[in-house]
């Protein structure tokens, strides 16, 4: 769950600043690792001078991951050292590459990294060690040995950093699959460089083995981690009188008539190798609060195997906090140009609920992978065709029901469905805790109305909570319910909510919801044969009895006996992520290894709690119970019923025709 920075050493490109950040723009490289500047090396720079270049940094939108100092290849100095602490504090650079020595004794080696190490992490900057020939950090055991040696801060932070170098482990002779295992807990980054054995070449033509070694990263790391692009494909103006070491690393590499060129060839290498590691093409539609929830996921560093390379959203405000959110990433003002656009594998659908379906099977059809929010659309008509394009699609299809990977509710549902404790008598959930203000349901012109949202409490803030019912309980086949529209609230949708739900084995349920009941209740019982369940407050309690209900009743000769029953907490470890970064990750190892099995919730799922909702709707609005599954076409009439009656604010306050094929806002 790595999110990968790019970086580069751009004096490989350009000598001066100026062509340097261009060279990066151009190849869509979003940081320097500043080594060489306007021809002076960075440790040798004064703050003065950082601090102008910082001005043309800041100008360009071009940040500094690292100092790529030499110190380590050079006699310690550690008055010059200081000064080039305070170059990276001005030029906000977190790290300072550095090695540890070609001379002196161990003592002296060591005794001089922990000097520097100390010294930049007490001023908010972090050493970072790079394996290098000849230097005592040569091997992958001796880096390992002198990080350890360096030790830990009072918190238990790693003083020294690691920079993990393929190409300089392979021109050593070392495995770097080897040298990764050693060294992967106490990697702070890579430098992204090849060695085939001869010379260094393009990332992902050598022996590096680096899109394998950053993918096994990516799914075991969490957090963002930078890769900086060292090309030695060329020698360039900076690297001065090198030693016969580097003469045979870049022996040949004059097939590069440019500096352009060669730095261009090793960034579509990186490019290549991040898409190698990280295989799903991810574009996002819609970003408003889902869709720019995924993205801080994304930016925090809580996605496995995902870059997201476009996002969509018809509104121009969105779009441009898309653009300010995600440097780089294309943008698109409708779903049909992101899907069009070929960048996309995949993509996660977080538009208002209506334009769920017909983007969806738009994206089947062009040959996407879908992972829908929540719910799966307003009516089942609608959906049922969006499940009819996912079965002659061999894409992957998901929604995104993150409650499903709550290990509370998992272990709940492995309690009912195992049949240890007999069939469902009664299943109760009362969930009253989702109380809204006038102001919440003010804030968009979408929300609340039968034009903009499809309803109220049962289709914004209750799908999960539908889903899990079914999940847990199976689908009932009868639905009584009576919806109150606008009873707490100046809406036209219902905010008051009772379901009474009769199953085929003759249990029976009950579901009451409202946004309008302050200090209110989440609380879910199962009533089973020879059990019960109770979830409520974050934990399940399990009453297990020593015998069953129907045969305690009818054998008990006591009028007023009692069952004996067990009780127990039941529990469950947390999650390194967020549900919905657990939901995106499972959706895109999915994607990769085509075992729909990985799912929390396949998409065709979708139509199951919302069936029992668009029930519930029904059967309030013809005063009857209504049979499941629902009749679709009788649903699909009252609802444009409602529909023709809704507040017209919903199309006017986003200036946004209201055609569901087409649109979606």
């Amino acid at each position: 769950m790595a999110r990968f920075l790019t970086s580069a050493f751009a004096d490989e490109a350009a000598n001066d600043l100026a062509a340097q950040i261009a060279a990066c723009k151009a190849n869509g490289i979003s940081a320097i690792e500043m080594r060489g500047v306007n021809g002076e090396n960075v440790s040798d720079i004064t703050p003065e001078t950082a601090r102008a270049i910082k001005k043309e940094l800041d100008k360009a939108e071009v940040e500094v991951s690292a100092i790529g100092s030499r110190y380590g290849k050079c006699a310690f100095d550690f008055e010059a050292f200081k000064q080039t602490v305070e170059v990276a504090q001005i030029l906000g650079a977190a790290y300072i590459r550095m090695f540890s020595f070609y001379e002196g004794t161990k003592e002296e080696r060591f005794g001089w990294v922990k000097q520097m190490a100390d010294y930049s992490i007490a001023h908010g900057v972090k050493c970072c060690h790079e394996n290098e020939g000849r230097i005592y950090g040569e091997s992958p055991q001796a880096c390992k040995e002198l990080i350890e040696a360096v030790g830990y801060s009072a918190e238990g932070e790693q003083i020294l950093g690691c920079v993990f170098d393929f190409a300089n482990f392979l021109g050593d002779g070392y495995d770097t699959l080897a040298a990764y295992e050693i060294l992967k807990p106490y990697i702070t980054y890579f430098h992204i460089k090849d060695y085939d054995g001869a010379s260094t070449v393009p990332a992902g033509e050598g022996k590096g083995r680096i899109a394998e070694i950053l993918a096994n990263f990516d799914q075991s790391n969490y957090g963002c981690y930078w890769l900086s692009m060292e090309p030695h494909l060329k020698v360039f103006a900076g690297m001065g009188v090198f030693d016969k070491q580097t003469e045979k690393k870049l022996a040949g590499r004059e097939v590069y008539a440019t500096q352009s060129e060669s730095f261009k060839a090793a960034a579509d290498a990186l490019h290549k190798v991040i898409a190698g590691a990280q295989p799903v093409a991810l574009g996002i539609i819609g970003f408003g609060g889902m869709g720019s929830g995924h993205a801080r996921n994304y930016l925090n560093g809580e996605f496995k195997r995902i870059r997201i390379v476009a996002a969509a959203d018809v509104n121009p405000a969105r779009l441009e906090a898309a653009t300010d959110a995600l440097p780089g990433v294309a943008v698109y003002d409708s779903a049909e140009a992101l899907i069009a656009g070929g960048l996309c594998g995949a993509v996660v659908i977080a538009t208002p609920h209506y334009f769920h379906p017909p983007i969806a099977i738009q994206a089947l059809e062009a040959g996407l992978h879908v992972m829908t929010e929540k719910p799966a659309g307003v009516y089942t008509k609608q959906v049922r065709e969006m499940n009819g394009a996912a079965a002659k699609s061999d894409k992957i299809f998901a929604i995104m029901y993150n409650q499903r990977s709550n290990p509370l509710y998992q272990k709940l549902r492995e309690l009912v469905q195992s049949g240890v404790y007999g069939e469902i008598k009664r299943v109760l959930w009362i969930i009253t805790d989702w109380y809204r203000t006038q102001a919440y349901y003010n804030s968009g012109g979408w929300r609340a109305t039968w034009s903009g949202e499809g309803g109220g409490v049962l289709i914004n803030q209750d799908p999960h909570q539908l889903d899990l019912w079914q999940w847990f309980c199976g689908m009932p086949n009868k639905i009584t319910a009576t919806c109150h529209e606008g009873k707490w609230h100046d809406i036209e949708v219902e905010d008051d909510v009772t379901i009474y739900a009769e199953y085929p084995s003759g249990a029976t349920g009950m579901f009451v919801t409202t946004t309008g009941e302050a200090e209110g209740t989440n609380r879910l019982e199962i009533a089973m044969d020879r059990g019960k369940l109770i979830c409520e407050d974050g934990k399940v309690t399990l009453y297990a009895f020593d015998s069953s209900t129907k045969e305690h009743i009818f054998g008990c000769a006591q009028g007023f006996g009692s069952i004996d029953s067990r009780e127990s907490e039941i529990t469950a470890g947390g999650n390194p992520v967020g549900q919905h970064s657990m939901v995106m990750n499972a959706f895109a190892e999915a994607v990769v290894t085509g075992d729909k099995g990985l799912l929390y919730a396949r998409g065709e799922e979708g139509i199951n709690g919302l069936s029992i909702s668009n029930a519930a709707h029904l059967s309030s609005w013809l005063g009857r119970p209504v049979a499941l599954p629902v009749d679709e076409d009788l649903f699909w009439a009252e609802l444009q019923k409602k529909i023709a009656g809704s507040n017209a604010k919903a199309e006017a306050a986003q200036g946004v025709e209201m055609d569901l094929s087409k649109s979606f806002h």
